[in-house]
């Protein structure tokens, strides 16, 4: 009898595993959609060709900024999009971002606000000769548009404007007021482009519905068990913070040491705070992701993404194998500068470390901190915080409809995709807009296969013109979708 209910009880224990995993509807997905023509796509792209010419260019050092490149951007934009700059109340920001409001007819609804920001990365120097075509010039060839900043985001900024200039072509006219808002130094946190727009904004009492900020792309054959291409929607960021780390010991010469030398303490100290992670969860906004894309994937993995409450640990030991997916579990580590000695027969009285972590929802600045000071425990060693901190973002509600509406123009323009949410590891201008909506979505239509991502401030940057075509049809259905 007991070796009966045994058996029986394996046998449920294995029913609810299949019920649970059939569950999970497996999607197939469509033949591409084709864009429709009423954008000619040809002048779309020598326009972006042209905006890319312009370099924009955002560097740490004030001294290297080029104020005219910003306004001849600006001046192009202008002639550019006539009906733009005649229909919307065009505002400048601390010189150089743009500020640009469509007025809905409704007044009692809440706007909605597409960002993206105008300036790019700078290309590093000695790698000019292994750009195909020039970085900044622009060209369009083999059905690409190369250049920096046609991944990164000068297309995000051309191709919201080509959607709101065809639908003022059209006679479109929104009930929903619209914002865009395009900073001109993302590449350096914002600090005076998208934080003045968001601060001029909150001063107006703006309350948005929801705001899309460039991001997280449709990624291609990133995963060999994902047969369909994944758009990933990040509705959170990480946080970010760097602490310093120092300490002193005696000095004098190198033939007759005085004990530990600063640089050993120091590095002891790093060594218990890397051996010391701060632990992930496969909960949250990670669960999502895996309710999102694990019907996608081959049956035995179904069984594991529909049965989380069994290979919980599974799962989180293999995502933990890769960087990237590691990244989104938890908050990561990374000792950046370590800085001692003078020569190499003195011994160094001083040792100082920076030490950045992007930390997690499930963690903040102060959470942090007191992590390292547990996980290090040794007063001959300092630990200051260093400006410029961030707490992670809000979690956005993915059952919002918001969020619905946004994953449903998704669907509508790129059929064969599954949408999944996720966490940005990176920082976006985003964060400086959190006060004026609880729905803030990170993403940017733009296909992406696993070579492609290190074009993005790399070399080679180059987006496809039929990409460039779905993005234009993107930000035009979601308005459709979002303000009429």
């Amino acid at each position: 009898m007991t070796l009966v209910i045994i058996g029986l009880a394996i046998l449920l224990f294995i029913a609810v595993l299949v019920l649970r995993t059939m569950r999970y509807t497996r999607h197939h997905g469509q033949k591409q959609q084709h864009v429709p023509s009423n954008v000619n796509i040809d002048e779309a792209a020598n326009r972006l060709s042209k905006a890319i010419r312009f370099e924009t260019i955002s560097t740490q050092s004030p001294e290297d900024f080029n104020e005219e490149a910003f306004l001849q951007m600006h001046r192009f934009l202008e002639s550019s999009f006539p009906l733009i700059h005649e229909k919307l109340n065009k505002e400048i920001i601390n010189k150089y971002s743009l500020l640009y409001t469509w007025q809905g007819t409704d007044p009692g609804l809440k706007p909605v606000m597409l960002t993206s920001h105008i300036d790019v990365v700078p290309v590093e120097p000695g790698t000019e000769e292994h750009w195909k075509h020039p970085p900044f010039e622009g060209k369009i060839s083999g059905g690409y548009i190369w250049g920096r900043g046609a991944m990164d985001v000068q297309s995000g900024v051309l191709a919201i404007l080509e959607a709101v200039e065809s639908l003022l072509t059209s006679g479109f006219r929104p009930r929903r007021t619209v914002i865009l808002g395009f900073g001109h130094d993302e590449e350096i946190d914002g600090d005076r482009g998208a934080f003045a727009i968001g601060d001029v904004l909150k001063q107006r009492g703006i309350e948005l519905e929801y705001l899309l900020d460039e991001g997280t792309p449709i990624v291609h054959d990133v995963l060999p068990q994902l047969p369909n291409p994944v758009a990933l929607v990040a509705v959170a960021e990480k946080g970010y913070l760097s602490l310093e780390l120092s300490t002193t010991a005696e000095g004098g010469h190198s033939s007759v040491p005085q004990g530990l030398t600063s640089i050993a303490i120091l590095s002891e100290a790093i060594h218990k705070l890397e051996n010391n992670p701060i632990k992930g969860k496969v909960d949250g906004l990670v669960k999502r992701t895996m309710e999102a894309i694990g019907p996608q994937m081959p049956f035995l993995y179904r069984i594991v993404m529909a049965n989380l409450w069994l290979f919980r640990p599974l799962v989180k030991r293999e995502l933990a194998q890769m960087p990237a997916t590691k990244a989104a579990l938890s908050t990561t580590i990374a000792t950046t500068i370590f800085e001692s000695g003078i020569k190499e027969n003195v011994l160094p009285t001083q040792a100082r470390a920076i030490v950045n972590f992007r930390i997690h929802p499930n963690d903040s600045v102060e959470s942090v901190r007191e992590h390292v000071v547990r996980a290090i425990n040794d007063p001959k060693v300092q630990i200051r915080k260093l400006h410029g901190s961030i707490n992670p973002s809000h979690v956005s509600d993915v059952f919002h409809p918001t969020y619905k509406s946004l994953k449903r123009t998704i669907k509508e323009v790129f059929p064969e995709v599954v949408v999944a949410p996720t966490l940005m590891v990176g920082a976006t201008d985003a964060r400086h807009y959190a006060e004026l909506t609880e729905n803030i979505f990170r993403f940017i239509p733009l296909r992406a296969e696993e070579s492609d991502l290190d074009r993005v401030h790399g070399t080679n940057e180059r987006l496809s013109k039929h990409n460039y075509h779905e993005m234009i049809f993107f930000y035009t259905r979601l308005l459709e979708n979002t303000v009429s």
